[in-house]
């Protein structure tokens, strides 16, 4: 049972009483009156109403921090009754970016849902940024970033990721054993813009080199297509290339550079139960996983 609290923050979340009640499988009807005796509960309006949707007044602000922590002390409590029956509950908010859910987190989800069929899982994308946003207002468990991570944080390695040139299959790139960085100065490049990008800029300052970027976006489909089609080259993680079907391939760079992608969780002695179970089980299966 979703608590009311956990509601309340999806609406905020989502700013919509419909999709809201779409993601807790509520009508739109027990969203409005489980909101609305939040607010009778503590004496005041929490949401603006309009036809566009809903917002959070100046008092629903103030209240958002409280609010977290009363869902996850509802959610501990829940947990912890389960697991006196003998049962296995919970709820992990996994903050990511796109390559990792897809290749790095997809796989042992499978695997762990085979295990654990009662604890559900809620995958929220974007970038660095916003996955640090996340962590420090509780609204992920915990989440997948680029190191550096942030002082305070809780934090183990979870893949060393090489940065790779990636070009068309007939372009004459395609035959280099290794691609220097300096031609991004002079080819016409594509980013992909999730975590990886801050690191691919990163790397071009260090090494003085102003690449010129064309294009960029957070579609990685849409990149490798401009890149099959010669409109550009790549500078990115190998990791997003994987399963392709593009007519593309990678080369490694000189010089070679990589991404570090860390699971990071604000405090692992004070994670729910549900999720310190999902780190445990992630740990053992990248043991496990065939050298990288």
């Amino acid at each position: 049972m979703t608590s009311k609290y956990a509601v309340f923050l999806k609406v905020a979340e989502l700013g919509s009483m419909s999709k809201a009640a779409m993601h807790c499988n509520y009508s739109q009807s027990a969203v409005s009156q489980i909101i609305s005796s939040l607010e009778d509960e503590l004496q005041m309006t929490l949401l603006n109403r309009s036809q566009s949707g809903v917002t959070l007044t100046s008092d629903g602000e103030q209240m958002l921090p409280y609010i977290r922590h009363l869902r996850d002390a509802a959610e501990a409590v829940a947990e912890q009754a389960a697991r006196l029956h003998g049962l296995e509950i919970g709820h992990i908010r996994i903050g990511t970016f796109s390559s990792v859910s897809c290749h790095v987190l997809v796989p042992v989800l499978k695997e762990f849902k085979t295990d654990y069929p009662n604890i559900s899982i809620e995958i929220r994308e974007g970038d660095d940024a916003s996955v640090t946003e996340m962590l420090l207002h509780d609204e992920v468990d915990f989440g997948f970033m680029d190191a550096p991570v942030p002082m305070g944080f809780d934090s183990f390695l979870v893949r060393r990721d090489p940065f790779v040139a990636v070009v068309p299959e007939d372009s004459p790139y395609a035959e280099a054993e290794a691609i220097p960085l300096s031609v991004y100065s002079s080819e016409p490049t594509a980013l992909f813009d999730e975590g990886s990008q801050k690191e691919a800029m990163g790397v071009f300052r260090r090494n003085k080199i102003s690449p010129r970027v064309e294009y960029t976006s957070r579609d990685d489909n849409l990149i490798l297509s401009l890149i099959e089609n010669n409109l550009c080259l790549g500078y990115m993680g190998k990791l997003i290339l994987t399963k392709n079907s593009y007519r593309v391939t990678s080369r490694p760079t000189v010089p070679q550079y990589y991404r570090e992608i860390m699971l990071v969780v604000r405090s692992i002695e004070n994670a729910s139960p549900a999720a310190v179970h999902f780190i445990e089980f992630f740990k053992k299966h990248l043991a496990q996983a065939a050298p990288q």
